[in-house]
């Protein structure tokens, strides 16, 4: 392990405080429950934006990507061009439905979205999606805890447990406080550190190997052998293509399929800071996901295999960042590392507790009984509290790796809402009751079934379900289609009389 300097632990250490502060700043201007998960309409489109790709990308780009680049070499490029392309996806053609949604319904979650958009606003159809956001969530929240605690003992050279339990806790308090605000305004933060990590550190390391003559990027793949220096892995045929199509599958999480994505799209204040977040958010994903693979090649080049990084990959970004960077600098580059599991995990523990407190409590167990603000916004950080505790204990519990976790967490989640979000968007009135509980059963169903019996070892389980999900809500519609005017003719006759 690379011990870090008192310069490096001070600019990690401030980093921390930052947060900390913003998490009080934040807690002060939650006035209502829409405030504490939805913020209001109080924010700029660029946070949004940052904030949006933060908590998409977050460890899994800071921690997993640089490791997976230097395991398999040039391959690896597919996996960001599946993700960087589905974020412009999403952001193009996804979110002014969002915006324009929540509006017209008056949603404060991504759940009240579908039950709103849909007749009849079943209890089904906020329940089912409910569990599933909270199943598939805690996995990826401790997935978050687990990669912060990672960074935590490479600089401290403190226990795994020790490093875990402290982004936890900071996690936890700063989002039970300030809620979506202060996630948000934290996650920009966080993007901006991200970048540059995820630039300045490549660009030093890059300038090192061209200026000396000896050293070769594609020398260094060739030497590592399996394929490193082909774009295939070395496979041809129909191996190249499953292989292709492993890594472009990442594009089905940016079709509405992430919860805690689609409400930074919702909180959109009007279509002028819509358009300035596009722009946002696309150069921020090119920029970091190119900054992200050439880190691990990088890595190759100038160490080859290190035991640090052969007994844990995803040690990458760390291990190159105390070798290569002045104190200051790397804790500041560092903090950019931990920031990127921090955003993600503050993002999903608000949606998640939204979704319980919400979803669940006000609009199906209390049945929108009226309670004060002040009652509301305690039940909404009771939830954060529970769904935060709740992903530290499945973080105590785990050994995996980063990349593997958010992997199957995250199909769990995209094969039911992307096709529920799709769907209801683009295929509109055609999409019934019945095709949005289709998908949050199948999809989900399928990526627990595929990934226990073992099958992702042949074909990855992104592959597979999103599209099954995708198709029995089709289906399911199809036989059980929507009954607009016997749902909603009820309710309103009332009000027409008045």
């Amino acid at each position: 392990m690379v011990q870090a300097g008192i310069n490096t632990v001070f600019g990690l250490t401030v980093y921390l405080i930052v947060v900390a502060i913003i998490g009080y700043w934040g807690s002060k201007k939650v006035e209502s429950e829409e405030d504490f998960f939805l913020g209001g309409e109080k924010l700029p489109g660029w946070a949004l934006a940052l904030s949006e790709r933060s908590s998409g990308m977050s460890g899994w780009l800071l921690l997993g990507m640089p490791g997976l680049a230097w395991a398999t070499g040039l391959s690896s490029i597919w996996v960001l061009v599946g993700a960087s392309g589905g974020a412009i996806i999403q952001w193009v053609i996804y979110s002014k439905p969002f915006m324009t949604g929540r509006k017209e319904t008056g949603a404060i979650t991504p759940i009240g979205l579908i039950a709103e958009k849909l007749p009849g606003d079943s209890p089904i159809i906020r329940l089912l999606p409910a569990l599933v956001t909270f199943v598939f969530y805690m996995g990826y929240v401790g997935s978050q805890f687990l990669a912060g605690g990672k960074i935590l003992q490479q600089i401290f050279g403190i226990t795994p447990l020790t490093g875990l339990l402290i982004v936890a806790v900071m996690i936890i308090a700063y989002s039970l406080a300030g809620g979506f605000l202060a996630v948000v305004w934290t996650d920009a933060l966080q993007a901006l550190l991200m970048v540059f990590t995820l630039i300045v550190l490549p660009a030093i390391l890059l300038v090192s190997v061209v200026s000396d003559p000896s050293l070769s990027v594609m020398g260094s793949l060739k030497a590592a052998g399996e394929g490193q220096a082909s774009l295939f892995g070395g496979k041809t045929g129909a191996s190249a293509l499953l292989l292709l199509g492993a890594n472009l599958s990442w594009i089905f999480a940016d079709l509405g399929g992430y919860p805690h994505l689609d409400v930074r799209l919702m909180a959109m204040p009007n279509n002028e800071e819509r358009k300035t977040a596009v722009i946002i958010a696309t150069l921020w994903g090119i920029l970091t996901s190119i900054g992200a693979v050439l880190l691990g090649l990088l890595t190759r080049t100038l160490h080859g295999a290190p035991q640090a990084i052969q007994a844990d990959r995803e040690m990458v970004l760390p291990f190159m960042v105390l070798e290569h960077t002045p104190g200051l600098l790397g804790g500041i580059m560092l903090a950019g590392a931990l920031a990127a599991m921090m955003s993600t995990a503050d993002s999903q523990l608000v949606v998640a507790s939204s979704a319980a407190a919400q979803d669940v409590y006000n609009k199906v167990v209390t049945k929108e009984r009226k309670f004060s603000e002040g009652t509301r916004l305690r039940i909404s950080r009771a939830a954060t509290l529970i769904v935060g505790l709740v992903g530290l204990t499945i973080a105590l519990s785990v050994e995996d790796l980063v990349y593997t976790l958010v992997s199957y967490s995250a199909t769990g989640l995209f094969s039911a809402f992307g096709p529920a979000f799709t769907l209801l968007f683009f295929w509109q009135d055609n999409l019934s009751k019945a095709g949005v509980v289709a998908a949050f059963l199948v999809g989900p169903a399928v990526t627990i079934l595929w990934t226990a019996l073992g099958f992702t070892s042949i074909v990855t389980v992104r592959l597979v379900a999103p599209p099954i999900g995708f198709a029995a809500a089709i289906f399911a519609s199809l036989i059980w289609p929507r009954q607009e005017v016997a749902e909603t003719s009820s309710p309103e006759t009332p009000m027409v009389q008045d």
